[in-house]
């Protein structure tokens, strides 16, 4: 199967013409940790999920041997996130190397995570100083009152990232994930670029964790319902949004309100997907950068956790990373 960029007339999509991109040979491997560390939603096939990260090529000891993972995050859950990039096919003692990591990481209590998240955002004006429940408050739960309890490293979610995961490897992958109970998936990535120089990423989950599959996609669960794959939870925020609208004559909603329409038809749907949604899609709120997967413009904040609706000739044009392009 080949990937191609459809070039057309802006008015018209008839007369369009396919380009093809071609699989570029060179060495991207730290290009792409560099784009996976500016964009860690593409590790998921859900769009409101995301990575905070607190370490690349953080020094480890493993067995007298020092490593380095690629990448270290902690998820909205507090649970440690460690990736693994390899260039070309993954080599069979990839999974090895990632659970030498795991079993290191396993062992970090919330001051070792904390030491390493002051380190990684020492030079970022927005969380210098800060520590590490408060700078994960401020990605995952931005706008709710007071502190949110969270026990870190509770859990592990690994990742390898590769240019193409042999069969060996998914195999083992699968097995740990069935037998032993971990939490690793896999994701293949491709670099092309067309012949008029644009690049185009694709990448794949060839073999995801038991969690990951069972949360893949941006849809929502109930006890009665199950999973119910006609409706992304973008829509059902939207529609709750509107219902939540109909009620109130001010044209201002809140997270919490737009949560509790929702509970109404999904009651154990996960309340920080809900607010995630919101701050993917909301224009000018500070959290949106986290949230690049998917976006839309659609919400705009006027502070206190309040919310209208976006108006594009009212409020100007914003970018993914939540701020006013002049």
């Amino acid at each position: 199967m080949g990937l191609f960029k459809l070039n057309y007339n802006k008015t018209d999509l008839s007369d369009g013409y396919m380009e093809k991109a071609n699989k570029e040979p060179i060495d991207y491997e730290k290009d792409f940790e560099n784009w996976l560390e500016n964009s860690p939603h593409v590790l998921f096939e859900d769009d409101t999920s995301t990575i905070m990260w607190i370490g690349r090529q953080v020094s480890t000891t493993t067995y007298e041997t020092t490593k380095f993972p690629d990448l270290m995050g902690i998820d909205s859950n507090g649970d440690v996130v460690l990736v693994e990039l390899k260039k070309g096919r993954t080599p069979r003692d990839v999974v090895a190397q990632l659970l030498e990591y795991a079993a290191w990481a396993d062992n970090l209590s919330y001051e070792d995570l904390n030491v390493l998240t002051m380190k990684y955002y020492d030079k970022d004006e927005m969380y210098i100083g800060m520590e590490l429940s408060e700078i994960h408050q401020n990605i995952f739960y931005p706008d709710l009152d007071g502190a949110v309890e969270r026990n870190f490293n509770q859990k592990l979610r690994l990742f390898i990232v590769a240019e193409d995961i042999s069969k060996s490897v998914k195999e083992v992958v699968r097995f740990l994930n069935k037998k032993g109970n971990l939490d690793i998936s896999c994701m293949k990535y491709e670099v092309f670029r067309s012949e008029s120089g644009e690049f185009f990423v694709s990448t794949e989950i060839e073999e995801a964790s038991p969690v990951e599959s069972k949360h893949s996609g941006s849809r929502m669960t109930s006890a009665s319902y199950g999973w119910n794959g006609d409706v992304p939870v973008k829509q059902v925020v939207k529609n709750a949004v509107d219902e939540v609208l109909k009620i109130k004559n001010d044209g201002i909603f809140t997270g919490k309100e737009v949560i509790s329409q929702v509970i109404k038809q999904y009651p154990d749907c996960n309340q920080n997907t809900i607010r995630c949604q919101i701050y993917a899609d909301c224009v000018n709120h500070s959290s949106r950068k986290h949230y690049k997967g998917g976006q839309l413009d659609m919400y705009y904040t006027i502070g206190n956790g309040q919310f209208r609706l976006y108006n594009r000739l009212s409020d100007g044009n914003w970018n993914a990373e939540g701020e006013k392009i002049e």
